[in-house]
């Protein structure tokens, strides 16, 4: 009818016939146009799909030739901007990959922790170190705890300083960290690569033991001060005496003489706990581990005290189990804490005895990766204890936490006026951990103490044999 009202309006002449052709003709045109017309749009849709796929493709990473578009020149030019934006952006992708590989790499050689915050105070990255130092083995939740530690309010105003300022600070702050308090030196420095800050970071030094190490070597000087101070000023003073007095006067001078040779045996002691002391803590001191024969051990030890016991009425006994005649050790350490234990049990005992125990048990193994099967959860091990028993006063509660400490000594009324160096059970704590065992104390006050030092009886590498102690007399210990 479209055909029909055209040709009624271009009033074309002829016949029927003629219309009917001009009619073909046009309705020919028309149908090739459309046909033309859907092709090229079925091409530039292929075209657009094949662009799209390989844009898809090229963003997750995967590379692929870009789809030939010969048909339009501007598509194809369109084509080879995209790749190259792409492989622009490519490279990128791997400079930051690399950049990324830095940073972890860095941050897990760091002996120091840590910590990167995003602007808000939350963290988003942390490197192994502060994970041993914040995080507890256990803990479930790790980002929760960094989150905590993050929210503390030492820590919230040292990062908002830093970022308020855009410069670095530090500042030493005491925190509880899990259920420990800490001492931590705290630099944090704002992350701003424009002019908008992205972040903070983080750099936690722990300087509890440090600061505690000092303590103790000011509390060590200032107790070795006062230890030497007392009998050097008593030797003074008897000097001075016998000058006063003059050499006539036999009594005065034997007094003083009795003093003078009495406080220089306290400086010989106290300067031997010193020396016993230093090498029981010296991590570079070797021990060896070799076969003891504990028979040997009982003979040196009853042949150095046995006339001092009988001289206060005390009976000194010795019991060595059927199956623990030989321990795995260092000779020279098990004499050296055996003499200040012994020697310690017979200051403080008025009457009654002191026993030496040896014993073998067998108990669950404490660290089942030195196994040969690790999974096995019903792993033991042999441990060698050594009881030192006596009958004496006994330690008041509330000294049994301290005795351990450097120069602690217990009241003097617990022993008489030989109050020791106070040196003695330092002495021996270092010397039973350098042998990889552990102290244990029992007491009562009135009735008597328990010593009780236990040792895995595992196998050792067999290290040089260190010079063999000189036992000098009996060394004061509290």
């Amino acid at each position: 009818m479209l055909v029909s009202a055209v040709l009624a309006a271009m009033r074309l002449p002829g016949t029927d016939s003629t219309q009917a052709a001009v009619l073909a003709v046009i309705v020919t045109i028309l149908a090739a146009t459309s046909v033309a017309l859907l092709l090229v749009l079925v091409q530039r849709y292929r075209m657009v799909k094949d662009i799209i796929r390989w844009l898809r493709i090229r963003r997750m990473g995967e590379p692929e030739r870009p789809p030939i578009v010969l048909a339009h020149a501007q598509l194809e030019r369109l084509v080879r901007e995209i790749q190259s934006l792409a492989n622009a952006s490519e490279l990128e992708r791997r400079e930051l990959l690399v950049q990324s590989s830095y940073l972890q790499t860095l941050l897990a050689c760091l002996n120091d922790p840590v910590i990167i915050l995003d602007p808000a105070g939350i963290p988003v990255l942390s490197n192994r170190r502060a994970v041993e130092l914040l995080i507890a083995p256990a803990d479930p939740d790790s980002q929760n705890t960094l989150r905590e530690f993050a929210a503390q309010a030492p820590v919230q105003d040292i990062t908002r300083t830093a970022l308020r300022s855009q410069s670095p600070i530090s500042r030493q702050v005491r925190l509880a960290v899990g259920s420990r308090p800490r001492v931590l030196q705290i630099t944090a420095a704002p992350i701003s690569p424009g002019l908008e800050p992205r972040g903070i970071l983080l750099l936690l030094q722990d300087q509890t033991e440090l600061l505690q190490n000092v303590q103790i070597k000011a509390d060590f000087a200032a107790n070795a001060s006062h230890e030497l101070r007392t009998p050097l000023a008593s030797i003074r003073a008897a000097v001075e005496t016998i000058n006063e007095a003059g050499y006539e006067d036999h009594v005065t001078l034997k007094r003083c003489l009795d003093i003078v040779g009495g406080h220089v045996l306290r400086l010989q002691l106290l300067v031997q706990d010193l020396l016993d002391l230093s090498r029981t803590e010296d991590p570079r001191a070797v021990v060896r581990y070799e076969p003891i024969k504990l028979e040997e051990v009982r003979e040196l030890i009853s042949s150095m005290f046995k006339n001092l016991a009988a001289e206060k009425h005390l009976d000194l006994r010795f019991e060595i189990a059927p199956d623990a005649q030989i321990m795995q050790g260092d000779e020279r350490l098990v004499l050296l804490i055996l003499k200040n234990l012994v020697d310690n049990s017979l200051k403080f005992t008025t009457a009654g005895f002191i026993q030496i125990r040896w014993l073998r048990q067998t108990r669950p193994a404490r660290n089942a990766a030195n196994k040969a099967d690790a999974s096995d959860t019903n792993a033991t091990e042999d441990i060698i204890i050594l009881e030192v028993e006596d009958t004496g006063c006994g330690i008041p509660p509330e000294d049994i936490n301290r005795v351990f400490e450097r120069f602690y000594t217990v009241n003097r009324s617990r022993g008489g006026a030989d109050r020791g160096t106070g040196l003695g059970l330092a002495i021996v704590k270092h010397a039973v951990a350098a042998m990889g065992g552990v102290v244990e104390l029992h007491s009562q006050t009135g009735k008597g103490t328990i010593m009780r030092c236990i040792w895995p009886q595992s196998r050792q590498p067999i290290a040089p044999r260190r010079p063999p102690v000189e036992l000098t007399s009996a060394s004061p210990a509290d």
